[in-house]
């Protein structure tokens, strides 16, 4: 899995330069494979479909106006594009509620957008226990499991992402990890195993 993100991003980087250089096939190519990601994160957290459309297009225009400004020190075409939808959707909320992932998004989240990842680690785990406790976490803990686990970006991108350091992404998410394994073991002792327990290790 690492390997493959780690050739996705290349691969995006590669066609990013190209669209620099003023190659439309490759800015074409390169929207195709991220428009889905994005409009994905843009649609879980807006729920009116036209001001949706209107940020993934605003998004979308602010990454050809910015082709240049990319810097892949600093994390991933990906990563870079979904802090400009998420920038976007703190924007709309803010001129009309506060921002907020909802359980019921979050929910959507958890069993659907990329129904491997968590399950992978998580394992032996029941999953709608799981997801059950999550929904329970702040709204700023389940927008970074959707990032990880959701978009499917690292730990050190949904730290860029969030803006904090990646030290405080890392603890935040082995904090979290660890409540989870707790309530999941003062709910049901016999249903985690140490097998279970160390596949919840918090890696980059």
């Amino acid at each position: 899995m690492e390997l493959k993100k780690k050739l996705r991003d290349k691969h995006h980087q590669l066609l990013l330069m190209l669209a620099r250089k003023g190659n439309e096939d490759a800015f074409r190519r390169l929207y195709r494979e991220i428009h889905d990601p994005v409009a994905a994160y843009v649609n879980r957290r807006v729920m009116n479909a036209n001001d949706a459309e209107d940020i993934i297009c605003d998004v979308f225009h602010k990454f050809l106006q910015r082709l240049d400004s990319f810097d892949s020190g600093k994390g991933s075409v990906l990563t870079w594009i979904v802090t400009m939808a998420r920038h976007a959707v703190i924007d709309h909320h803010r001129r009309v509620r506060p921002v907020t992932v909802s359980s019921d998004e979050m929910a959507e989240i958890l069993a659907g957008s990329r129904p491997g990842a968590l399950q992978n680690l998580i394992r032996e785990e029941d999953l709608q226990r799981v997801q059950a406790l999550l929904l329970k976490q702040p709204p700023e803990i389940r927008e970074m499991f959707d990032l990880r686990f959701g978009q499917g970006l690292r730990i050190r991108e949904v730290a860029l992402v969030i803006g904090i350091g990646q030290d405080a992404a890392k603890q935040r998410f082995a904090r979290t990890l660890q409540q989870l394994r707790a309530e999941l073991r003062d709910e049901s002792k016999p249903s985690v195993s140490r097998k279970g327990e160390s596949s919840w290790a918090v890696t980059d």
